[in-house]
């Protein structure tokens, strides 16, 4: 479970849960095919990575 960053404040920055969750399972799958091709490694599970990047403004929210 991703307790930090907090579930809130994530949610904010998406505007909604619907589009958080959506957003960061489509990182963490880019995440986990980046793993699968030795492009990164990390001990910290892909989910987590990619909220922490999305709280820290690595990343962006766009429509589609």
């Amino acid at each position: 479970m991703v307790t930090k960053p907090p579930i809130d404040e994530l949610t904010e920055i998406a505007g909604n849960k619907y589009v958080l969750c959506c957003a960061v399972t489509k990182r963490a799958k880019q995440l986990n095919q980046m793993q699968a091709n030795d492009e990164i490694s990390t001990n910290v599970k892909t989910i987590s990575f990619a909220a922490e990047e999305l709280y820290d403004g690595k990343i962006k929210l766009t429509k589609e």
